[in-house]
């Protein structure tokens, strides 16, 4: 993956840096197996982001991180700078042509659609995080615009370029609740009950079988900051109330995709 990361990026323009996509994830703990549990806040302007990033994935091998991990050392060995964006959960309906759904509601909302009932797996006070797609958009704006009016000029890249993009918290449980709620308001399921399930059942019934894959993402916890985002000039517009609306908004674009 490495060499052919870096003879991607050696034929990329350098006035153009590549940004990528990944995901909070990677610094979520795994309460359900108690593999990992540090209770920290994390900052993109922490110099010791990237080596945590990478004493994680030798303890647990993710690949997500592994290809975040990889991206900046091919970028790092090309000379071209590179930008990881790692938003938390995203939610909302997109605006684009093509498929308008996130990610952790749809799967959710198409497994209770499958048994009749939404599932929740982790503790109640889980402590996660979300962004509004279009929030996340506007910050893929916000770092173009710099990239091509003075090329980030101040603002890190490679190892240290690793921007949040939070803008708000839930608990599985009020997300579990959420998602119930409107499967119920939009007749996708009979019952507002939420059922209690172990690891194994939510990885087979959510991942794919993947057990690491859905603890960190639909039963761990994780807190971070976005200053540096922020310092960009990012202003995300959407609040708690369209984080609340957003699941009947999901749930019908959901149901209407199964038809």
């Amino acid at each position: 993956m490495h060499q052919l990361l870096d003879c991607k990026l050696k034929q990329t323009d350098p006035t153009l840096p590549p940004s990528q996509t990944s995901g909070t994830s990677n610094l979520a703990d795994q309460p359900i197996t108690a593999a990992y549990h540090e209770p920290r806040t994390f900052t993109d302007t922490s110099p010791t982001l990237y080596p945590y990033l990478k004493h994680r994935n030798a303890l647990t091998p993710y690949a997500q991180r592994t290809t975040d991990i990889a991206v900046i050392e091919a970028g790092l060995a090309s000379n071209v700078k590179t930008y990881i964006i790692m938003p938390p959960t995203i939610y909302g309906a997109g605006t684009g042509f093509f498929n308008r759904l996130t990610i952790q509601a749809p799967i959710i909302m198409r497994s209770a659609l499958r048994t009749g009932q939404v599932m929740q797996l982790g503790k109640d006070d889980g402590d996660v995080e979300h962004v509004h797609v279009e929030d996340l958009a506007e910050l893929y704006v916000v770092i173009a615009k710099r990239v091509v009016e003075d090329g980030m000029q101040g603002f890190p890249s490679g190892e240290q370029g690793l921007y949040f993009a939070i803008t708000g918290r839930y608990t599985w449980a009020e997300f579990s609740r959420g998602i119930a709620d409107a499967l119920y308001e939009a007749g996708g399921v009979k019952t507002k009950e939420v059922k209690r399930v172990g690891l194994e059942e939510a990885a087979e019934q959510w991942t794919g079988g993947d057990r690491l894959v859905c603890e960190l993402n639909f039963g761990s916890n994780f807190r971070t900051q976005a200053d540096t985002s922020r310092s960009l000039g990012w202003q995300p517009k959407k609040t708690k109330e369209d984080f609340d609306n957003h699941y009947l908004e999901t749930a019908k674009l959901v149901m209407e995709s199964q038809k």
